[in-house]
């Protein structure tokens, strides 16, 4: 593996808007195929100018599996790829060895999936380190059973409520013959949204001759990304992301996330099942087609640990990938995605400088979404801030879809502070910086409230994509 050297400046905003809520406070800046991922990476922070360290930098595994190590046989069968065998003869040595991979490339968080049972079990054995979901409507037990199960919604509900889960799926509807935008999956939409859980949706194709290797009524049309739209249109609030990056659907899967910004992909399995030119090349489209900010890493690990160290493989030499592009990719995106404090995760500093020597403290590095919105509706972030030696601060904010300056209030710290005319952008973000006056802003806590105030042209709302504080010492 090769070292990655770069310096990490802030996550930059989605030019289309990202259309995650998630707020973080003083930073800086998922499936039922195969396999998992690994990466060695290391970056240097800009403090200041003159203050430089060097960090591994984090990575966020958003698709693999909590399986039994017995699931497909014993022994297991060998990885398709590189014909290896995995040594774990037990459960407890499947996890150890999958998370012995998190520490050597610096994997902070995995999201998954499994039956509950083995969901628990992996939890339990390194909590903090998971967020686990129950893989359905179909799945494998051991030892290569197919099962079909449809999770009662109520009994659903009390283990999201509980926070015993915190992924719907992966969602392997296709495997049963039931298409995405089948009106069986309408509950599960439908409590996604109401209680803001991410869903994970395979996608595409799955392994070879599945319609005669036990899921009969496999179709590969019913995987096809396109067949959300109606999904979406319902389920404007619905946090989705698509499995195994919608292949082949690759025109599809772009003109989706062109219209659906809401929508996020991830590239596990595909990373290291496909050739690395036809990896590049379909990676390639999507990041050409502006979608960059909405990729998402994993792996598909189910039971060959090695799987992550060649996702990670498949990234790093991606030649056309910046820096930046990888990082993105490996951590920023999914933490936008999940509404993660990214300063729990990276190291180091949570503030930084731009040219001038100004101080920067991030409030908000993805979209906060208002469309549709009520006039009233509101959106509130919290900042806190050490204000020592401190002689002036601005606010800088990057607004998009504002038709008018009067449909879009501000208040710090509950004082109104008008955005200016420069901020008015219905095609594309712009970015204003407003001067503040002395003692608006205070030591500690500050609040910051977005409101819809009013509908202008018949326009129903507005997104904030990135606030910064500036602090001048």
């Amino acid at each position: 593996m090769k070292n990655r050297t770069s310096y990490f400046i802030s996550n930059s905003t989605n030019q289309y808007g990202g259309v995650n809520m998630k707020k973080t406070i003083l930073i800086l800046s998922l499936v039922t195929f195969l396999l998992p991922f690994t990466v060695s990476c290391t970056i240097q922070q800009a403090l200041n100018p003159s203050s430089q360290s060097t960090e591994p930098f984090p990575i966020i595994d958003m698709h693999m599996h909590m399986y039994q190590w017995d699931k497909y046989g014993d022994p297991p069968p060998p990885n398709l790829i590189t014909n290896n065998t995995p040594g774990a003869r037990s459960d407890t040595e499947a996890i150890d060895a999958y998370i012995a991979e998190m520490d050597r490339y610096n994997i902070v968080l995995a999201v998954g999936s499994g039956e509950l049972e083995t969901v628990r079990k992996w939890k339990e054995h390194t909590p903090n380190r998971f967020f686990g979901g129950i893989e359905f409507p179909k799945h494998t037990e051991p030892v290569n059973k197919r099962i079909e199960e449809w999770p009662d919604i109520n009994e659903f509900r009390k283990l999201y409520e509980s926070d015993q889960l915190m992924l719907m799926g992966e969602i392997t509807a296709q495997y049963a013959g039931v298409a995405l935008n089948d009106p069986k999956l309408e509950p599960y939409y439908a409590l996604a949204e109401e209680l803001d859980i991410p869903v994970c949706l395979h996608t595409g194709f799955g392994p070879p001759m599945s319609p005669y290797m036990g899921d009969p009524n496999f179709r590969m049309r019913y995987g096809n990304p396109l067949l959300l739209e109606d999904v979406l249109v319902k389920h404007p609030r619905l946090r989705v992301y698509i499995a195994h990056g919608g292949y082949p659907f690759l025109e599809e899967t772009i003109a989706l996330m062109l219209m659906y910004q809401q929508v996020y992909v991830d590239i596990s399995a595909i990373n290291w099942l496909l050739t690395p030119e036809e990896f590049h090349a379909y990676l390639q489209r999507l990041v050409q087609a502006r979608l960059g900010e909405r990729i998402m890493f994993g792996t598909d690990q189910m039971i060959w640990p090695e799987t992550v160290g060649m996702s990670i493989d498949a990234i790093e030499s991606a030649t056309f990938l910046s820096e930046e592009q990888k990082q993105d990719i490996y951590f920023n995106n999914a933490v936008d995605f999940l509404k993660l404090d990214k300063g729990k995760y990276l190291p180091g500093s949570t503030e930084y400088y731009d040219e001038s020597g100004a101080r920067i403290v991030e409030v908000v590095t993805s979209e906060i979404r208002m469309r549709p919105a009520n006039p009233g509706d509101q959106e509130t972030v919290s900042v806190n801030l050490q204000l020592s030696g401190v002689t002036s601060t601005a606010i800088q904010v990057t607004g998009w879809d504002i038709d008018d300056v009067t449909e879009t209030v501000m208040l710090i710290n509950d004082q109104e502070v008008e955005l200016p005319a420069e901020i008015v952008a219905d095609v594309a973000p712009k970015t204003v910086t407003i001067e503040l006056e002395e003692g608006l802003l205070r030591e500690g806590e500050n609040t910051i409230i977005f409101i819809f105030a009013e509908a202008v042209g018949g326009t129903t709302g507005f997104s904030i994509l990135d606030v910064k504080i500036l602090l001048r010492e």
